[in-house]
C-alpha cells in the first residue's frame, strides 16, 4: 500500500512534464504560424510596392514618347509599335498575380523596352544634328501623310489609345514588317519600272486578350501620289465607319502565338511610278502595321 503511495506523486509529474511539453510545441507551432504570416503580409505589400513603382515607369515612358513623337516619321512608326507594348504590358501587370516572380518578369521587359526606346531617341538626336536646312524639314514632312484620311485616322487613333486601354490591348498588331519589290523573274529590285510585284512579311504577335481563330488581313498600297492600287474597284472594307479601298487580303490562322504573315500583290511591269510607297495593313476594323518602300 505504501509502496502504491509511493509511486502516485512520480506518475503526476510524469503527466504534468507530458502537457507542459504538449503546451510549449502548440505555443511554438503558433510563433511560428504568426512568423509565416507576417512575411507573407510583408512579401505581398513589398510586391504590390514595385508593382506601383513599374506603373510609374511605364507612364515615365509615355510621356517620353510624347515629347519624341513628330520629329520623325521612322521614328514615329517605331515608338507607336513601343507605346503599344507599354500598354500591353499595363494591362498584364494590372492583372498579374502578387507573386514576386511575375513582378520580376515584368520589371526586365519594361528595362528592355526602355533601353529600346532610349536608343530611339539617340538615333533621333544623331539624325536631327545632320538636319541643316528648311527645305530637308519640308521633304521630310511631305513623307509623312498621303491624304487626309489617314491623317484624320492617325489623330483619331492617339485618342482612342489614351482613352481606350482596355480595348487597344486586344487589338491585333503585325510587326517586324518587310516591303520587298520583285520583278517578273523573282529577284529583288529597287526601281519602279522593273517592279512587277510587291510583297511584305510580318508577324502577327502574340495576344492573349484576343479571340483565335481566322483573321482577315486587308494590305493597302498608296501610291507616291496617293492613290490606292488595286485590281477591282469592288476591292472594298469597312473602316472607321467609311468604306474605303483594299489592295490584296488574305486570311490567317491565328492561335494567339506570333503567327508569320506572307502577302503578295502582283502589278504588272512598268506599271509604277518612282517615289514612296506606303503599305498599311489592317485586320477586324482597325489599322495592324505599315511600312513603307521608296522606288527609284
Amino acid at each position: 500500500m505504501e509502496e502504491k503511495k509511493s509511486k502516485l506523486p512520480v506518475i503526476l509529474i510524469v503527466i504534468i512534464v507530458l502537457l507542459l511539453g504538449g503546451i510549449g510545441f502548440i505555443a511554438w507551432q503558433y510563433l511560428e504560424m504568426e512568423k509565416a504570416k507576417v512575411e507573407a503580409d510583408g512579401n505581398v505589400k513589398a510586391v504590390e510596392s514595385e508593382k506601383a513603382n513599374l506603373f510609374k515607369q511605364l507612364d515615365e515612358l509615355e510621356l517620353t514618347i510624347a515629347e519624341q513623337k513628330g520629329l520623325n516619321e521612322d521614328l514615329d512608326m517605331q515608338l507607336n509599335e513601343r507605346l503599344a507594348e507599354i500598354e500591353d504590358l499595363r494591362v498584364s501587370l494590372q492583372q498579374a498575380n502578387a507573386r514576386a516572380a511575375d513582378v520580376g518578369r515584368y520589371r526586365k521587359q519594361i528595362e528592355v523596352l526602355t533601353e529600346q526606346i532610349q536608343e530611339y531617341i539617340r538615333q533621333n538626336a544623331r539624325l536631327s544634328h545632320q538636319v541643316d536646312s528648311l527645305g530637308y524639314l519640308e521633304r521630310v514632312k511631305q513623307m509623312k501623310l498621303d491624304t487626309m484620311e489617314v491623317r484624320n485616322y492617325q489623330n483619331n487613333r492617339r485618342i482612342e489609345e489614351l482613352s481606350q486601354k482596355v480595348e487597344i490591348g486586344s487589338q491585333l498588331r503585325i510587326s517586324d514588317i518587310r516591303v520587298t519589290a520583285f520583278n517578273n523573274r523573282q529577284k529583288e529590285v529597287s526601281k519602279a519600272k522593273q517592279t512587277y510585284k510587291i510583297g511584305i512579311t510580318g508577324t502577327m504577335l502574340k495576344n492573349t486578350l484576343t479571340e483565335a481563330g481566322p483573321k482577315t488581313v486587308f494590305m493597302r498600297i498608296t501610291t507616291p501620289s496617293g492613290i490606292v492600287i488595286t485590281q477591282s474597284p469592288s476591292n472594298q472594307f469597312e473602316f472607321e465607319e467609311k468604306t474605303i479601298m483594299f489592295s490584296e487580303k488574305k486570311e490567317v490562322q491565328y492561335n494567339n502565338t506570333d503567327t508569320r504573315i506572307e502577302m503578295f500583290y502582283n502589278i504588272g511591269e512598268g506599271q509604277l511610278e518612282p517615289g514612296l510607297y506606303r503599305i498599311t495593313l489592317f485586320s477586324e476594323g482597325r489599322e495592324v502595321g505599315n511600312s513603307v518602300i521608296e522606288l527609284k
